[in-house]
């Protein structure tokens, strides 16, 4: 069986998918890991646990293809493999409606 090795730059949908493959994350959308981004893009945050992707100080700029922003591959592993996110997980699906009379 041949390796498989990983890009030097992906992409938010291809990032998520690969977060999952590699256990680093139960599930992971493209919109969630775009959302850890944006989340983790505070100054609020710590500076070293700051997503690493970016224009401000200490942050590498996104390569960017046509319309989408690429990261560099290694990086954002290291970086979510030491601070892997903490979300809500999955939709479960249904859900109960409420009363409206309570």
């Amino acid at each position: 069986m041949t390796e498989r090795k990983d890009p030097p730059y992906i992409s938010f949908t291809d990032a998520a998918s690969l977060l999952v493959r590699r256990g680093i994350v139960g599930s992971m959308t493209p919109r969630g890991l775009r959302y850890v981004a944006d989340s983790r893009d505070s100054k609020n945050i710590p500076a070293g646990q700051r997503w690493p992707f970016g224009d401000g100080p200490g942050q590498e700029p996104y390569l960017v293809a046509g319309r989408t922003r690429m990261m560099r591959t290694d990086l954002l592993l290291d970086y979510l493999e030491r601070f892997p996110p903490k979300g809500r997980g999955p939709d479960k699906g249904e859900r109960t409606p409420r009363d409206p009379e309570e």
